[in-house]
């Protein structure tokens, strides 16, 4: 049994590595990171996040001061998740993230605590 399972895992894990969506996934990855274009923009968002952690904790999260500093945030997350290369892999990423969600849900339901939301 243990052999069966382990061998069934192991073309499982093959099946995952070697398919289309992963591969893409992975190689927009690679692309992502070797360009250099996005560097300032990470910088950028990096910066803006601090600002906005260090405004909620001087001013509190309602002030005027954290508002901006939020809107500031989201406009540099904007830009970045708005660049072609970071487009390309999240795109990629969600329909890999879908895959592993599914097989988890394949796997593992059977193991769940059943919810009120599944009883119904």
């Amino acid at each position: 049994m243990e052999e069966n399972l382990l061998r069934s895992l192991n073309e499982l894990k093959a099946a995952i590595d070697g398919d289309f969506r992963v591969l893409a996934m992975l190689e927009a990855e690679k692309e992502m990171y070797q360009d250099e274009t996005i560097v300032p923009l990470v910088q950028r968002k990096n910066a803006a996040e601090e600002d906005y952690e260090l405004a909620i904790k001087i001013h509190g999260e309602n002030s005027l001061e954290a508002k901006e500093k939020e809107k500031a945030l989201y406009l540099a997350k904007k830009e970045l998740d708005e660049h072609p290369s970071v487009k390309k892999y999240n795109d990629a990423f969600i329909v890999v993230r879908d895959i592993y969600m599914e097989i988890d849900d394949v796997i593992f339901s059977p193991f769940r605590k059943k919810t009120l939301g599944d009883v119904c």
